[in-house]
Formats: C-alpha cells, structure tokens, sequence
C-alpha cells in the first residue's frame, strides 16, 4: 500500500513539475512572439520617420518655391500633420514605448544612440523639428531656399537624421535577436527537461511499476489458477483446462483421456504423522506425476488428496499405460525420516471421451466411478473403462 502511494504521489509530482515546464515554455515562446513583434514595430517606426522627415522637406521644398500665398498656407498645414506623429512617435520611443502600448526592452547601447554621440538622436530629432518650425515662423521669402535653417533641415533628413535611424534599427535589431537566441536557448533547455524527465520517469518509475503490475497479475494468476501446496493447477484452473480440452476433441474429432487419482489412506496420515507430514505426501506426490507425464498433459488438485490429470491426444491404451506407470512409481516411493517410513500408494480411475458425454463433467464423474470401484477392490489399483 505504502509502495502504490509512493508511486502515486511521484506521478503527481512528474505531472505537475511537466506542466510547470511546458507552462514555462509558453510563456517564453510569447515573449518570443512579442519581441519579434516590437523588433518589426520598431524598424518601422524607424521607417516611418525617416519618410516622414523626407516628406517634411519634399513639402518644405514646396513651400520655399510656391509663390500663392494660400498654396503655401495649405503646406503649412499638411507640414503641421507630418510633424505631429514624427514628434509623437519619437517621444513614444524615448519612454520606451510603441504606439501600441507595448514596452520596448532598450539596452545601454540603444541609449547612447538616443542620448550619446555620434548618433544622438534625440538631438538630431529635435534639432529636425525645431528647424522645421523655424523656417515656417521666420516666413516666406524667395531667398528661402538658401536660408540656413531650410539648408540644415536637407542635410539633417538626408544624412544625420536618417543615419541615425538605421543605427538606432539595426542595433535594436541585433539585441533582439540576441534576446530571442537566448530565450529560444531557454525554451531548449525547458523541452530537454520535460524529455529528461519523462526518460527519468520512464525508467525509474513507470518501468518498476509496470513490473510490479506484471508481477501481482502474476500473483493474482497464481492465487487463482494455481494450487499454493503444489504448485499444479487448482480445481478451478484444472476443470477449465479440462472443458477446453472437451470442446476441442468435438471440434477436431481428437480423443483425449482422464485420470483421477486418489492417495490410499491419506487419512491416517494425516490422523498418525500429522498434516505436515501429510502435505509433504502430497508434495512427492505431485512430484512423481510431474515426472511421469508430457509436458503437454495437465496435472491440477482436484480437493485433499484428489488429483486429476488430462492427458491430451490419446486413446485409452495409452491412459491405461501412464497410469500403471503412475501408480507404480509411486508404490515405490518411501517417505522417510528418523521417526518414520511411509510407503504411498494410489488409485486411479481412467476414462477417454466418449460420444456420449455432453461435457467435461461427464467424463469427470464416470473417472471418478472408476476411482471409487478400484478403492473399493482393494485399492492401489487401476480401473478403466
């Protein structure tokens, strides 16, 4: 009982450790997920900045040579809607934020983009923005395309700016990836555990159980069909045989025999030397006919000291032949001690299957008539019929 506890409570443990560790892997595999989410987000905000600066100076451009006043004026408007999302995103990324809500994991060298040179890009970002609006609040006039504003904006959404964006994408790119390498890296390790862990159980917990469920089938087989003093077929096990071996001869038309076998004066014994001295009889007995018969024919204890053997594919000839044999090797024998010398003897009634008979029981009781004239005639003999 204690032994089927303990292998419970290691089962539920396995379980709940397998679990914990395939939990474990989900939620790494979504951590996964979301960093290359943010990584794809990010690159393209870098994107959307970068065409956002070229748009702020494709309409600056426009604006420098447009000579309609309410042209120019429209510009600025659409100049105002560029720079709002520029400035909105670019603060989002600071805090470490995307658009969406989601936190950016930034690292110190993604930092220094953003706060160190050479890259400096909250700098160039906002140097971008502060041009953009100074050249727009200076006004309009036709030496503006030479201002110095208008000059630093090109060079800034040309070079500087959009510099610096592809370092500050490419260098969150590679962290990135070294996160996932090492989450991914994670998730190896958990999926090893789980593989080790069921290897472990497997050999150390299923394995043992299993042979314990095979060795108490056994048991169990053993208890039932198998006499505990013998250790031949008990009465159960041995009229079972006995209806099998009925069915196939109707089926197959082949003949088998049955002996029944008592021992002579097993009760005084019993009543003189004792019942352990009486099973230890039994147990010779059982012995000699172990010897004496074919490995194919079936000994069981039939109750006492009555035993019954089916003796497959043969006539009556040849029952009649095996059990003389038997009663003679018995005769022989002599149980013997200090105190003590028995000389054992048996009688048997033989029978084959006959057309008549409608089952196993049949040919059991006309063996056992048999049995009762030979104790009758004197005992220590074989009769037939």
């Amino acid at each position: 009982m204690a032994t089927g506890k303990k292998y419970k409570n290691i089962y539920l443990g396995t379980l709940v450790f397998i679990a914990a560790l395939i939990t474990a892997s989900i939620i790494i595999i979504d951590y996964i997920a979301a960093e290359e989410s943010r990584m794809i987000e990010l690159n393209d905000i870098g994107g959307r900045q970068r065409m956002l600066s070229e748009r702020t100076v494709h309409l600056l451009l426009e604006y420098a040579v447009e000579t309609d006043p309410a042209a120019r004026d429209r510009i600025v408007e659409l100049i105002d809607l560029v720079l709002i999302p520029f400035d909105r995103t670019h603060n989002l990324l600071i805090r470490g934020q995307l658009p969406n809500g989601q936190t950016v994991i930034f690292s110190d060298n993604i930092d220094d983009i953003f706060f160190d040179a050479p890259e400096y890009l909250d700098k160039k970002a906002r140097i971008f923005i502060y041009n953009t609006r100074e050249v727009l609040e200076r006004g309009w006039s036709p030496t503006l395309v030479s201002n110095y504003y208008f000059k630093q904006l090109r060079a800034a959404a040309k070079q500087d700016l959009h510099s610096s964006l592809q370092v500050l994408a490419a260098q969150y790119t590679e962290n990135s990836k070294v996160r996932i390498t090492r989450l991914r890296m994670i998730v190896a390790v958990l999926l090893g555990g789980i593989v080790v862990v069921l290897f472990g159980v497997g050999a150390f917990v299923l394995i043992p159980m299993f042979r314990r469920i095979e060795n108490q089938e056994r048991e169990l087989h053993k208890q039932a069909f198998i006499d505990p003093l013998t250790n031949c077929h008990n009465r159960r096990s041995f009229l079972a045989n006995a209806g099998t071996a009925f069915e196939r001869s109707r089926r197959y038309n082949h003949s088998f025999a049955l002996l029944y076998i008592d021992i002579d004066h097993f009760k005084a014994i019993n009543d003189t030397y004792g019942h352990a001295v009486g099973d230890e009889a039994i147990k010779q007995m059982t012995r000699i006919c172990q010897e004496n018969i074919r490995e194919s024919d079936i000994l069981g204890r039939l109750g006492g000291d009555e035993f019954g053997i089916i003796l497959q594919e043969c006539d009556l000839g040849y029952a009649i032949q095996t059990a003389e044999k038997l009663r003679a090797r018995v005769s022989e024998h002599i149980i013997a001690d200090d105190t003590m010398t028995i000389r054992l003897s048996i009688s048997i009634g033989a029978v084959t299957v006959l057309d008549r008979d409608d089952d196993a029981f049949d040919i059991l009781r006309r063996a056992d008539k048999n049995l009762y004239e030979a104790k009758q005639a004197g005992r220590n003999l074989v009769i037939a019929a």
